[in-house]
């Protein structure tokens, strides 16, 4: 069973809630001819004053238990795309049938106007019509007798105004395109056929700097979205395209696009939506995720992370990687001698420390646990990542952090371990990570304060 169409029913105060002024005169007249009469004369329809009216009219004479359109206005004919003149109201089909009926037999049989609003079935250009239902009296003439309808039929609403509400309300940006040629055949790129109000806030376009000319004209930043071999694409293949674009704003800020790429019948549509504030809502998160909140570092997982990628490209490039592994010596007698605060604040003092000495862009350093950090040292050999570890021991000695309960030094001080990817067999980032611990139990054994290197 069909589900009913969209529709709206006024009996009562119908001049009160309708401003069309036809509908308003209609109704008017209407109740003035019927002040003396049982029911307004079929004579309205043929009054001379609404001979202009005409075109959106319909007269249905009532036989039996069906409508036939005795008049059908050629405007109402025009945007349903056919002439029902002489035809009954169930040979229009479609899910409008049932309503039409019920609503002209409701008028009927309370003999008063009825006032309606529906979506539109049928027509290519109309969205809702709405209609004003007038019962009439017979005529005098042969064949004008029993029970007359005149219906009053507008669109309400185009089709192409709601689709110019929606683009103007929403609140990605749009901008429909086409492929073009020139006379002789070659091609041109895209044109601008479609633009809406968002499109022109986020690139500072006016509708008339963009439709009808070709988009790499007039669209400074048209470069920089690099879109255009996916417009192809999704033009010849008829399927839906998304990529992510960053440009670079006037104010020098990055702009993160997320844009999807749909077909047309010969050319595409793009919609545009700024993702920034989410891009850099995601960049937080993980920042919050991947770093370490007492130090500042990076934590273990990102450096899990770093560790397994560093290998890998270590493996593909056959470049060395080096990994150093630190502990704080005696840092269970720092807590318990200056209390946890204090030992927070060693923490931070070290990783500070720790990140001056290796500070290349390339160079990952991290907070492995308590008081044990990493640091991974790409491009970098055994000799490299010793002479480092060196200076980091003697940059500990320079800042000379006091610490009178270690049984090492009464300053801080910190055994490291140093292993290198061997790129050979099974080794990978367990086993060199498993190396440099190695060594660096070996600097704790060796009496702390030292650099060992793995076998």
């Amino acid at each position: 069973m069909a589900t009913q169409i969209w529709h709206q029913v006024i009996r009562q105060h119908i001049d009160g809630v309708v401003d069309n002024p036809h509908v308003a005169d209609l109704l008017r007249h209407w109740h003035q001819l019927r002040q003396d009469r049982a029911r307004a004369p079929l004579a309205l329809f043929h009054a001379e004053r609404w001979r202009a009216l005409h075109p959106r009219l319909m007269l249905l004479h009532r036989e039996g238990d069906e409508f036939v359109y005795r008049h059908y206005g050629t405007e109402i004919a025009r945007h349903s795309q056919g002439d029902m003149t002489g035809q009954r109201v169930s040979d229009f089909g479609g899910r409008l049938t049932d309503f039409f009926h019920a609503s002209y037999r409701d008028a009927l049989a309370h003999d008063q106007p009825l006032y309606t609003v529906h979506v539109s079935d049928r027509s290519l250009s109309v969205f809702t019509w709405e209609r004003l239902i007038l019962p009439l009296a017979a005529g005098d003439a042969p064949g004008e007798g029993g029970d007359w309808l005149l219906v009053y039929g507008h669109p309400l609403q185009m089709r192409h105004q709601l689709l110019e509400s929606v683009l103007d309300a929403t609140s990605d940006a749009l901008l429909a395109l086409r492929r073009v040629c020139d006379a002789r055949g070659a091609d041109l790129g895209w044109m601008g056929l479609v633009i809406n109000p968002a499109f022109t806030e986020m690139f500072g376009l006016e509708v008339r700097e963009v439709v009808g000319f070709l988009v790499r004209d007039v669209l400074a930043e048209w470069p920089a979205l690099n879109i255009e071999a996916e417009c192809l694409l999704t033009l010849q293949s008829r399927g839906h395209r998304a990529v992510t674009r960053v440009l670079l704003t006037s104010q020098h800020q990055l702009r993160y696009l997320d844009i999807q790429i749909r077909p047309l019948k010969d050319g595409v549509v793009i919609s545009l939506t700024d993702a920034t504030d989410l891009h850099e809502a995601q960049k937080r998160l993980r920042h919050l995720a991947t770093t370490d909140a007492l130090t500042g570092l990076g934590n273990r997982r990102e450096f899990d992370d770093q560790l397994r990628l560093e290998v890998q490209r270590a493996r593909r490039s056959g470049e060395p990687l080096a990994l150093v592994m630190a502990d704080i010596d005696a840092f269970k007698a720092y807590n318990d001698h200056w209390g946890h605060a204090a030992g927070d604040d060693c923490l931070r003092q070290f990783a500070l420390i720790l990140k001056s000495v290796f500070a290349r862009e390339l160079d990952v350093v991290a907070r492995y646990g308590g008081e044990e950090f990493a640091v991974l040292l790409p491009g970098t050999g055994v000799e490299g990542a010793l002479n480092l570890t060196e200076r980091m021991l003697l940059r500990l000695r320079r800042e000379a952090l006091p610490h009178p309960a270690s049984p090492v030094a009464p300053v801080v001080t910190a055994s490291f371990g140093v292993a290198t990817f061997q790129g050979t067999g099974d080794d990978g980032e367990v086993s060199l990570l498993r190396r440099a611990d190695e060594a660096l139990y070996q600097a704790k054994q060796a009496g702390r304060n030292q650099v060992c290197r793995a076998r």
